[in-house]
This record gives structure tokens, C-alpha cells and sequence, in this order.
């Protein structure tokens, strides 16, 4: 409430009482004396009697009002946790006493991954709960001494007195991680999100509230920029790699302005006809000075800053018409596999989007896949299923990428309709090697026969891990030891060289 409605609150309460004891202690009075001597005793009594009350009133109105004054000037109203001054303030006592004790202490910086997905998709009273949640998960896993704060929005903070790095502040991340991507919404069932942390030490990384925030911040930012679920402790050189980021950002936006990026296509063969399966398109990005930069630097910064959909869009048009111009795509190429990320199925618009970058497509819609990471569909399983719905109604295919790293492959295969599976490349680089990763493909390759599904294996780069993969059952490969990625032209070389050789063979 404003000042004047809370004044005007007192008033109200103390006007009502005031005339009901006006009203009632008269008769309350002449019942007990009537008309005898003592009544005027009693009068007096009576108006002590009002003194008394109404100072006690007058306090207890005041208290509370006050006390509630406080607590919105100390407390985040949604979450009851303190507001980023009062931690601050509260930092800078603790800071005090660890620096004349010689102690030192753990300032941790949290934030939801993709949190914007619940609002857009479930509506902020859903968003409100969650954060509420998240609340209650880090007031239930920090000790007592610890002071929590939500700062805005889904950034809390984390003060711990006397927590040394690692040993109690890096299991304390993995169980808020943990804990954290167990949460449930009743609008959103299968949403599942991460958290990225950023971590800074006293006394090693400032002696006061502000620096330690901040560069809290600045490890978060760097946590961030890897990916999501991930956590990092500040180091001096975050200062220097997110200057760089923002002028990388700068960069990229004029790069795709100005339509400077390109396309590299990397075909996927079946080995037992030694033919073209079809080709994943990849974006590649020549920057005038700093040369080729790349994917995992570029493509990270666009789906945080909102440039990915630019991206995504000029990926699928220009690779449709690059392979339509050299009369690839249905005549050789059976197949084109394009990435896209969760803020692809952001807004009711999506769904239009897609349909636009594939309105040049001469024919069948099937030879359009879209390949999607497991994160990437749990992030915003609502979004992906309602755009994927009606492309698969219009044949449009869709690929699982590095499938087998998440924590739900099997609930992503159930709630899409999922096509294909590619084999991560993690697990097929050391298979010949570790007996746990070729267990793992045996079993997703006898998943994936069981429901019908096909199967990728990607970073093929040695025969012996072509030829194991192959003894197990799957049919398709994509990796440096059958083709690189390549421009179109190479492509079409690549193509005929390739078309050359089977007929001479044959």
C-alpha cells in the first residue's frame, strides 16, 4: 500500500473503535453504578481506561505499518528473500567480520536458463510459482549462516560465510543444479530447466560488496556463454573475454545484416550402397579481421542476444536455394538437415516462419529435416511440439542431435515425433576404446531398431570406428573419414567424383 492508504488504514481502524467505545462504555458504565457515587470514579477510570487502549492501539497500528514498510524496503515481495540493497548491506557486515577474523567467504550469483519460456508459454502466474520454488529449493539447501537474495527477474544471490572453494561451495552448485531442473509445473509438465551459476571468493576476488557482485556477474556472464547448466569461478580474464564478446556481438549483428555469412554442407552416407543419405547444412561465419570464427563462439552469442532466428532463417532459405541452383537437392540429394535452437518456436509466429523458409521447395516437403538437441526441445517442449505438429503433417522430418547426452532422451521421443537419432560424437570417438561408451551405442542403436527409427552416427573419423559401428547395426555415417564440410561447389564436385566412381565400379 501507498503511504496515504496505510494512514488512512490507521485512521479507519481507530475512528471504528473509537466510536464504539464512545457508544457502548457509557451503558457500560451506568450498569455498574447506576446513579450511586461511584460513577464518577468509574468515569475516570473510563476516560485512563481510553488513554491506555487507544496508546496501545496507536502503537500496535504503527508497528505493524512500519514493520511491513520494512520489509518491503528489505525483502523481495514475490519470493519473501532479500532485495539486492539489503544484501548488499548485509555482504558488506559479513565482509567486515570475515576480514577481522581472517575468513573467507562465497558470493554466488544464480540464473534460471530459458526461465523467459514459462512466461511466454504458461503466463507470469506460472513464471511467479516457479520462482517461488526456486526459493524454497535455496533456502532448503544453504546453511544458516548463508544470506539469499533475488535480485531481478530469475538472478538470485548467494552469500556464504566461511564456505572455502570447493569443497563446500562446488557440491552445494551441483545439488541446486540438480534440485533445480527437478522442478515441475502443472501447465508445463515436461519442462525441465537448468540454472547457470557464477562464482566469486573473498578475499580473492575483492574486498567489498560491489566488486564481489560483480564479478560474480562477470563469471556468470562466461558460465553463460557456454551453454546452459554450467557454472564458473571468476578469473581476472572474464573482464577482458566479455569486452570481446561485445564487440564480437557488434560484429555479428552487421555480419547478418549484411548477409555475410556462408553455408558448408557436410554429407551423411550409407555404407552398404556407398551412397548420399543427404547433407547437414552448417553456418560458417569469415570475419574480415579476425578470420574464420568459430560455430561454438558465434552461435551461443546469437541465442542469448536474440540473433538466432536471423540466423535460422537465412541458413534454411539460402541453403534451399543453393542446393535447388546446382539441382542437388531430390535428384542427389535425398536428404538436408537443418539445426535450429528453442528460440526458433518462440511465438505464435514461428510456425509461419518455417513455412516461409521453405515456400520455394518445388516438391515433397520430406526432404527437409530439422535436427534439434534434446536440451534445446525441453527448454521449450511446448513451442517445438506445436510448430513440429503441423510441419510433420506437411512431411517435414525430425532428427534428435546428440542424443544419448541428455537426462530424458526417451520422454523426447514420446512427446515428438521423432524420425532420427544422431549418436553423439563423444561416444563415438573413443568406442573402440571404452567399453561404457559402446555399450551406450549398442543400446541406443537396439532402441532405436525397436522403434523404428533411424540412426546417425556422427564424428565418424577412424575405419576401426566405422567398422565396429557398422558390426552393431548402424547403417548411416557423417564424420571427417567419409567428407568435410564443403561449400556447394565442392559439393557438386564431391557429388560427381563420387557418381564417377560407382560406374566405374559397376
Amino acid at each position: 500500500m501507498s503511504p496515504r492508504q496505510t494512514a488512512g488504514v490507521i485512521a479507519a481502524i481507530y475512528l471504528v473503535l473509537g466510536l464504539v467505545w464512545i457508544r457502548f462504555s457509557d451503558q457500560f458504565v451506568f450498569s455498574l453504578a447506576g446513579a450511586s457515587d461511584y460513577i464518577t470514579e468509574l468515569q475516570t477510570f473510563k476516560g485512563f481506561g481510553y488513554v491506555i487502549f487507544t496508546a496501545l492501539l496507536l502503537y500496535f497500528l504503527a508497528y505493524k505499518a512500519l514493520q511491513r514498510e520494512r520489509n518491503i524496503s528489505q525483502r523481495d515481495e514475490l519470493t519473501k528473500l532479500l532485495n539486492r540493497h539489503m544484501f548488499g548491506q548485509e555482504l558488506n557486515t559479513e565482509l567486515s567480520y570475515a576480514r577481522e577474523h581472517e575468513l573467507v567467504l562465497a558470493v554466488l550469483l544464480v540464473n534460471i536458463d530459458g526461465f523467459k519460456q514459462i512466461n511466454v508459454h504458461a503466463g507470469l502466474a506460472a513464471g511467479d510459482k516457479y520462482l517461488q520454488e526456486v526459493a524454497a529449493i535455496l533456502r532448503d539447501s544453504c546453511h544458516q549462516q548463508a544470506f539469499i537474495a533475488r535480485f531481478n527477474g530469475d538472478e538470485f544471490a548467494i552469500a556464504l560465510p566461511e564456505a572455502l572453494w570447493p569443497h563446500a561451495v562446488k557440491p552445494l552448485i551441483h545439488n541446486l543444479q540438480q534440485r533445480i531442473a527437478t522442478i515441475q509445473l502443472a501447465a508445463l509438465p515436461d519442462l525441465r530447466l537448468s540454472c547457470s551459476v557464477g562464482v566469486a571468493l573473498f578475499p580473492r576476488d575483492g574486498e567489498h560488496s560491489d566488486a564481489l557482485i560483480d564479478h560474480a556477474g562477470k563469471a556468470l556472464d562466461e558460465a553463460k556463454s557456454r551453454g546452459p547448466g554450467r557454472y564458473k569461478v571468476y578469473d581476472p580474464s572474464y573482464g577482458e573475454l566479455a569486452n570481446q564478446r561485445s564487440l564480437l556481438l557488434y560484429d555479428l549483428r552487421h555480419a547478418i545484416s549484411q548477409r555475410q555469412l556462408s553455408l558448408v554442407y557436410q554429407p551423411q552416407f550409407c555404407t552398404d550402397a556407398q551412397a548420399i543419405t543427404g547433407v547437414e547444412v552448417l553456418v560458417r561465419w569469415h570475419h574480415p579481421q579476425r578470420g574464420l570464427v568459430p560455430p561454438d563462439q558465434f552461435i551461443p552469442l546469437a541465442e542469448q542476444h536474440g540473433l538466432i532466428c536471423q540466423i535460422t532463417d537465412f541458413v534454411m532459405q539460402t541453403g534451399i536455394r543453393e542446393l535447388l541452383e546446382h539441382q542437388l537437392l531430390y535428384k542427389h540429394i535425398p536428404r538436408v538437415s537443418f539445426n535450429v535452437s528453442a528460440t526458433d518456436f518462440n511465438g505464435s509466429g514461428s510456425c509461419d516462419r518455417f513455412i516461409k523458409n521453405l515456400a520455394e521447395l518445388p516438391g515433397d516437403w520430406s526432404v527437409i529435416e530439422l535436427e534439434l538437441t534434446e536440451s534445446a526441445a525441453l527448454i521449450n517442449l511446448e513451442g517445438v511440439k506445436r510448430v513440429i505438429e503441423v510441419l510433420h503433417d506437411k512431411g517435414v522430418q525430425v532428427s534428435l542431435d546428440d542424443f544419448g547426452t541428455g537426462y530424458s532422451s526417451l520422454n523426447t521421443l514420446r512427446l515428438l515425433p521423432i524420425k532420427e537419432v544422431k549418436i553423439d560424437q563423444s561416444f563415438v570417438q573413443d568406442i573402440t576404446n571404452n567399453s561404457q561408451d559402446a555399450k551406450l551405442v549398442r543400446t541406443i542403436l537396439a532402441m532405436a531398431k525397436a522403434l523404428h527409427l533411424r540412426v546417425v552416427a556422427e564424428g565418424v573419423e577412424t575405419h576401426a570406428q566405422a567398422t565396429y559401428l557398422k558390426r552393431e547395426g548402424c547403417e548411416e555415417f557423417q564424420g571427417y573419414l567419409y567428407a568435410r564440410p564443403m561449400p556447394v561447389k565442392n559439393l557438386v564436385t564431391f557429388i560427381e567424383n563420387l557418381n564417377q566412381r560407382q560406374r566405374m565400379q559397376s
